[in-house]
């Protein structure tokens, strides 16, 4: 089980391709405890996409465990590009409600739609979401869910439908070989996004995440993904992945 790990902290690195190149890094640091939960998620563009698009952010999530769900007690983003910076700062209460949320800049409503009110309280942030699709998954309830999620500037549904299971070979790409979850993704938005609607979203094909257990005595944990548009594929992959006895402090490194 998830919260069975004796405070064993997994570090794991991603990286993402479309059309083939390099865009993007990421490494997830997830700190686990029988009663509490920590995850750090930091990000950069890499290859091509940074010549053009230079961007780097971190997401951190905290919250304790209500039987075996996981209920956020604090969600911090900070995103920069271009010397810019973007920060989301969300507070609930022990029973996981929303009660306090900051988002500098605050949106701009004339560029995206507004979230009706009354839609953000009982609602878990991104990273939150992750840390419960495992739960489900750890207890054998598989991928059928739909997870009520606020970021702090979208207010969308994040849809799971389950797809059966597929199995993987190690390869230059991922480190991850055994059998994966295959875990269809929608996201039904309710505000936050733009109100132009992207050309390329008439494009987006199937989104397909796949979820296994990397460290054979390891949490279960995305281990790759796939998306289909007619501009290119874009896909995820598990480069690397470690166990440490480190714990993760409460100082946010920006």
């Amino acid at each position: 089980m998830f919260g069975e790990a004796k405070s064993k902290t997994i570090v794991a690195d991603y990286t993402f391709y479309f059309g083939g190149f390099t865009i993007l890094q990421a490494k997830t640091t997830i700190e686990l405890r029988r009663k509490s939960y920590k995850v750090v998620s930091k990000s950069k563009t890499d290859g091509l996409l940074n010549v053009f698009y230079e961007w780097s952010g971190q997401a951190t999530s905290k919250g304790n465990f209500l039987e075996w769900r996981p209920v956020p007690s604090l969600h911090q983003n900070f995103g920069k590009r271009a010397g810019n910076v973007r920060k989301t700062v969300l507070s609930y209460e022990r029973s996981g409600q929303l009660i306090f949320s900051d988002t500098q800049p605050p949106p701009d409503l004339s560029e995206v739609f507004p979230i009706p009110r009354g839609l953000v309280k009982e609602t878990i942030d991104p990273l939150t979401a992750i840390v419960q699709i495992n739960r489900r998954l750890e207890r054998g309830m598989g991928c059928n869910v739909k997870l009520p999620v606020f970021d702090g500037r979208r207010r969308y549904d994040l849809i799971l439908e389950d797809k059966g299971e597929s199995t993987f070979k190690q390869t230059p790409f991922s480190v991850f070989k055994g059998k994966a979850f295959i875990c269809k993704m929608n996201v039904n938005m309710f505000g936050g996004h733009k109100r132009e609607k992207s050309k390329y979203a008439a494009t987006s094909g199937e989104k397909l995440v796949y979820v296994g257990r990397p460290l054979k005595d390891g949490p279960i944990l995305p281990v790759g993904l796939t998306v289909e548009t007619a501009f290119g594929t874009l896909t995820g992959h598990l480069v690397s992945i470690k166990k440490s006895d480190t714990l993760l402090t409460s100082r946010l490194k920006k």
